[in-house]
């Protein structure tokens, strides 16, 4: 496993492999004290054996920042424990006051529908992040 620091001001790569998972986690900055925005960008699979480690990779990219996006496009799976993962997330953001969304892939979209039929995880309808600025 190879971890790298997600805090810094540029766009950085955090990956993680584990067994036949492999999920890549990317995050880019914007502005400064109580107007920092974070997007979260990440492709691969969410998984029991990665969905601990993805809920803390985000946790740790959203410390600071008062936005969130998290980008979920580029996700092929993802796993009931990726939605439990998604409520940690939740928890932790609402109690730091950051505001966030989930931008998710079809795969994500329809775990959510499953299992979140209340609309807790806030979640935003757009094709794809990939490139984007953040606002």
């Amino acid at each position: 496993m190879t971890v790298t620091s997600i805090r810094s001001r540029t766009a950085d790569r955090r990956q993680f492999s584990v067994g036949s998972t492999a999920l890549q986690v990317g995050s880019r900055t914007r502005g400064r004290g109580r107007t920092t925005h974070t997007t979260v960008s990440v492709s691969g699979e969410i998984d029991t054996v990665n969905a601990a480690e993805f809920a803390a990779t985000v946790r740790d990219a959203a410390c600071g920042c008062s936005g969130l996006v998290l980008d979920l496009t580029e996700v092929g799976f993802m796993a009931v424990d990726g939605m439990s993962a998604l409520h940690a997330i939740n928890a932790h953001l609402l109690r730091g006051g950051v505001e966030w969304c989930v931008v998710a892939s079809p795969a994500v979209a329809r775990v959510l529908g499953l299992c979140d039929p209340e609309g807790l995880i806030p979640s935003a309808h757009i094709a794809s992040l990939r490139g984007a600025e953040i606002a």
